[in-house]
């Protein structure tokens, strides 16, 4: 598995962000993608201040980069971007084997 990991750290509400978190899910289905988690992280140590993170994951690496680069999820991202001013933080991590 894959994962791919979203993280913020504006103060720019869901609320704002309603068409980017509406439509986002439907962008997985296609790259076999699937939200693992979404919610102000409990900061357990550090001092970077995230507001938001989200965990995703995908079959194979291909399938996450397919993902990120399809025209669906780039034409929400810079509706995403446009809208916060300014782009996230999105990491790309390989599974450890079972």
């Amino acid at each position: 598995m894959h994962y791919v990991v979203i993280v913020r750290t504006d103060d720019t509400p869901d609320s704002a962000l309603g068409h980017y978190l509406a439509n986002v899910g439907a962008t997985l289905d296609a790259h076999q993608g699937r939200l693992l988690a979404f919610d102000a992280p409990a900061k357990l140590e550090g001092t970077v201040p995230y507001t938001r993170t989200a965990v995703l994951e995908f079959p194979t690496e291909e399938a996450a980069r397919g993902w990120y680069d399809s025209p669906a999820y780039q034409e929400l991202a810079a509706w995403r971007i446009a809208t916060m001013g300014r782009p996230v933080d999105i990491n790309l991590l390989g599974g450890l084997a079972a």
